[in-house]
């Protein structure tokens, strides 16, 4: 990873240390956008779309999945995370 808005990624970091400094930000990079997107695809969300810090996680805006910005996704992910 390079540089992002959670600051220059460390090359040791974590994907939850990674999360929990995106969760934290409200600013985001076009490399953010991708970091999520392949966090995603590994995770269960093999159609998910990240642009622009927008998600998609069904590859489209729909009712039932929304957009959300990588931010929530992120604390979401967390949060799931910390249930298991």
């Amino acid at each position: 990873m390079s540089n992002t808005a959670a600051g220059p990624a460390a090359p040791a970091q974590t994907v939850r240390q990674y999360l929990e400094l995106l969760a934290n930000t409200n600013t985001s990079t076009e490399q953010d956008s991708a970091n999520m997107a392949g966090i995603l695809h590994r995770h269960g969300f093999p159609q998910a779309i990240v642009t622009c810090g927008i998600v998609y996680l069904d590859g489209q805006g729909t009712m039932s999945a929304p957009p959300t910005d990588l931010h929530t996704i992120a604390k979401m992910i967390l949060q799931i995370g910390a249930q298991q």
